[in-house]
C-alpha cells in the first residue's frame, strides 16, 4: 500500500483558502477604514444656533428647578414648624418630625432646638446646632456646608410654643438629592457649583467642594449670565458648555450658585454626526457579514472539501477499508457518491483478484505428479 501524501492536501487547501482569505481580509480592511474615518470630526464642524439656544434654555430650566427645590424645602419646613406650635408633647414631636423626614426623603436629619440650642427631638443623622443662626427671625437656609464630607444646606424655621417659648425646626437638606432636578438637561452632564466654583451636586460622579475639571467649565461657572461656548479640545472631547445662575433660593440663601452643563458635540444630531453614525453602522455591518461569510465558507465548503480530498487520497493509495461517507446532496455529495462507487468497485476487483490468485496455485499443484 502506498504511503499517504499529506502535501497534496495542504497544497489544495492553500489554493482554496488563499483567494477567499484575501477577499475576506479586504472586506475587514474596508470596515476598519470606514470605522476609523467615521469616528473623527473635522475641527470646522458648526453647531446650529438652535442647538446652542436649546442647551442654554435647558440649563436655565435646571437652575429654576434647583431654586424651586430649595424654596420648597423651606416652605415645607415652615409648615412643619406651624404644626409644632400647637404644643411640644415629646411623643408627638418625635412622631411628627420622623413622619416629615420619611415623607420628603431629601433630608439627612430633622430636629428641633430650644432657645438654649438643646435638641428636643431628632430624626435621621446627628444634629448640628452650630450650623444654625443664633436667633433667626424667619425661615431661611444657610449656604452649602460640609457635614460628614457631604454638601448640605441647613434650613431652619423658628416658631413659638407654650408661654411664648422660642424653638427652631431644622432640616439638613442633602444636596445630592438635587440630581432629580436635571432630567431636562439629559444627555448633558450637570453640576451645581457655589460662588467659588466648587461642586455641590452633579448628575455624574464628583468629589464635593472640588473645582470643576476643565477650563471651559470653570470659565462658565464664573459668569453672571447664561453663556454657551465650544471647548477648544480635540474633536472627540468638544463640548457645548452652558451656565445659568440660581437666583433667589430663599431669604438667607445666597444667590451665587450656578448650574453648569456640558454636552458632547458627538451627541448632537448634526449632519456630521449622522454621517459618522452611518459610517460606523456600515463598518459594523461589513465586519459582521465578513465574519459570517468566513464561517459559512469554512463550515459548508472548505471543511467538507478537505475531508473529500483525504478520502480520495486514501482510495488512490489503496486503502479501501473505510466507507466514503455521503453527507450532502449537492455537488460535493455527488462527488462523494461517485468516489464511494469507485471504492466499492475497486474493493470488489481486489477481492476477485485475491480469489483468483489463491485458486491458480492450487490448480497447478494438483497437475504436478
Amino acid at each position: 500500500m502506498a504511503a499517504s501524501r499529506p502535501g497534496r492536501t495542504r497544497r489544495l487547501a492553500s489554493s482554496v483558502w488563499l483567494p477567499w482569505t484575501c477577499g475576506l481580509l479586504a472586506l475587514l480592511t474596508v470596515a476598519g477604514t470606514v470605522l476609523a474615518a467615521g469616528g473623527r470630526f473635522e475641527r470646522g464642524v458648526t453647531v446650529p444656533t438652535a442647538v446652542l439656544d436649546g442647551q442654554r434654555a435647558a440649563t436655565a430650566g435646571a437652575a429654576q428647578h434647583v431654586r424651586r427645590a430649595l424654596r420648597a424645602g423651606e416652605l415645607d419646613l415652615a409648615q412643619l414648624a406651624d404644626g409644632l406650635t400647637l404644643g411640644l408633647d415629646p411623643a408627638k414631636l418625635d412622631k411628627q418630625i420622623t413622619h416629615f423626614r420619611k415623607r420628603y426623603g431629601r433630608y439627612r436629619s430633622v430636629y428641633v432646638l430650644d432657645a438654649q440650642r438643646r435638641v428636643l427631638a431628632q430624626a435621621g443623622t446627628a444634629a448640628h446646632p452650630d450650623q444654625v443662626p443664633e436667633r433667626p427671625t424667619g425661615a431661611g437656609s444657610s449656604d452649602a456646608v460640609r457635614i460628614d464630607k457631604i454638601p448640605v444646606v441647613v434650613q431652619y424655621a423658628p416658631f413659638s410654643y407654650g408661654n411664648n417659648e422660642r424653638a427652631i425646626a431644622v432640616a439638613e437638606y442633602d444636596l445630592v438629592k438635587l440630581r432629580n432636578a436635571f432630567d431636562a438637561v439629559q444627555p448633558a452632564t450637570a453640576w451645581v457649583v457655589d460662588a467659588k466654583g466648587e461642586v455641590l451636586a452633579s448628575t455624574a460622579g464628583f468629589t464635593a467642594f472640588q473645582p470643576l475639571v476643565g477650563e471651559e467649565l470653570r470659565r462658565a461657572a464664573r459668569t453672571d449670565k447664561p453663556v454657551v461656548s465650544l471647548g477648544g479640545g480635540g474633536a472627540a472631547t468638544r463640548e457645548i458648555v452652558a451656565a445659568a445662575p440660581i437666583a433667589g433660593g430663599g431669604k438667607n440663601h445666597a444667590p451665587s450658585w450656578r448650574v453648569v452643563t456640558a454636552r458632547s458635540v458627538s451627541t448632537v444630531l448634526l449632519p456630521e454626526t449622522r454621517a459618522r453614525d452611518q459610517a460606523v453602522l456600515l463598518a459594523q455591518v461589513l465586519a459582521v457579514v465578513t465574519l459570517g461569510l468566513f464561517g459559512w465558507l469554512y463550515v459548508m465548503w472548505l471543511r467538507p472539501l478537505r475531508r473529500l480530498v483525504r478520502d480520495a487520497e486514501r482510495v488512490a493509495d489503496g486503502d479501501l477499508r473505510d466507507v466514503v461517507e455521503v453527507r450532502r446532496y449537492d455537488e460535493l455529495g455527488l462527488v462523494a457518491r461517485a468516489l464511494e462507487r469507485i471504492r466499492v468497485s475497486m474493493a470488489a476487483e481486489a477481492a476477485t483478484r485475491r480469489t483468483h490468485d489463491r485458486r491458480v496455485p492450487a490448480a497447478v499443484s494438483r497437475k504436478v505428479p
